[in-house]
């Protein structure tokens, strides 16, 4: 079975997280952070893309990566498969060094850029391995970086203290440590919340833009299915497409769903079509078409 596809197009930002193989702690002596802290750099600078933030624990990483170029496949294959080969080197191994895929996330409004960036460097903070306070003594992460008149290439503070309506400056950068200190999550309560915000489904944003992006991926490539389980509104946008599609070829509207009966022929018809055509679900087709419990489409697809 082919893999699902990636989402890709240009300016497109994600969370990217990672871990070792067999929960291997890859990153835990200094040799082994560097290196491939060095190799995300490279692989930034190769592909032309923003670095937001990152963060490399001992076992797992996380980027905040900005893609002008729709090219995350390729440029995480090069940084993966790279840091793969120097480590097993290094290290004298053999074998896979990350486990499964890395997982991608697409973060949408600005808001949920800070948020992210927040999360990022707070990681340290949260795996209990130093204070809020002492953030920047934790070397293997850009929060200490941006603590530079100039930071590195590729590094990318602009943005989210932009957000902050803070200049691009050490002032700016000091003032987002102050920031950060006020968005420290100890409760765990509060820390789960945030794992399950920033690490978990397929997109981060509000609603109305997921929905928006699902469409126009539909739109602009009905026959890909996207990497995922939880793609629920790109699968209900394809759904959708058929649907009206259906009720356009059969001179059917809105009013005519709601007034004609449940079993209407030209219901089962179009009910028949997406069982056909499309994974949609009986809940689904039985809401779209007003057609009374899911559980009499399959008896009426049938008959028919």
């Amino acid at each position: 079975m082919p893999r699902k596809q990636r989402i890709e197009y240009p300016g497109a930002v994600y969370h990217i997280i990672s871990r070792g193989n067999y929960r291997k702690e890859l990153f835990r002596s200094e040799n082994t952070g560097k290196a491939f802290e060095r190799t995300i750099f490279e692989a930034t600078e190769r592909c032309g893309w923003k670095l937001h933030a990152y963060v490399i624990m001992s076992n797992h990483y996380h980027l905040a990566v900005e893609t002008p170029e729709p090219n995350l496949v390729d440029g995480m294959k090069w940084l993966q498969s790279t840091f793969a080969t120097r480590f097993n080197r290094l290290r004298k191994e053999r074998g896979h060094v990350f486990q499964g895929r890395y997982k991608s996330i697409l973060i949408g409004e600005d808001r949920s850029l800070l948020g992210l960036v927040d999360y990022i460097h707070l990681n340290p903070v949260r795996a209990g391995l130093c204070q809020v306070q002492s953030l920047k003594d934790y070397t293997l992460s850009s929060y200490p970086k941006y603590f530079k008149q100039k930071p590195r290439e590729g590094l990318c503070r602009t943005d989210f203290l932009g957000i902050l309506d803070l200049p691009d400056s050490l002032s700016g950068i000091r003032r987002y440590a102050t920031h950060l200190e006020l968005s420290e999550a100890q409760d765990p309560e509060k820390k789960e919340a945030l794992t399950k915000r920033y690490c978990r489904g397929w997109f981060i944003g509000d609603k109305e833009a997921k929905k928006a992006l699902a469409k126009d991926l539909n739109a602009k490539h009905p026959d890909v299915v996207w990497e995922g389980c939880e793609l629920k509104e790109l699968k209900q946008a394809q759904w959708g497409a058929v649907l009206v599609s259906e009720l356009q070829r059969l001179k059917k509207g809105s009013s005519d769903i709601s007034k004609d009966v449940k079993g209407a022929e030209w219901k089962v018809q179009i009910a028949k079509t997406l069982r056909a055509t499309t994974t949609a679900s009986n809940p689904w087709i039985a809401k779209q078409l007003n057609m009374g419990h899911p559980s009499r489409i399959t008896n009426l697809i049938r008959k028919s």
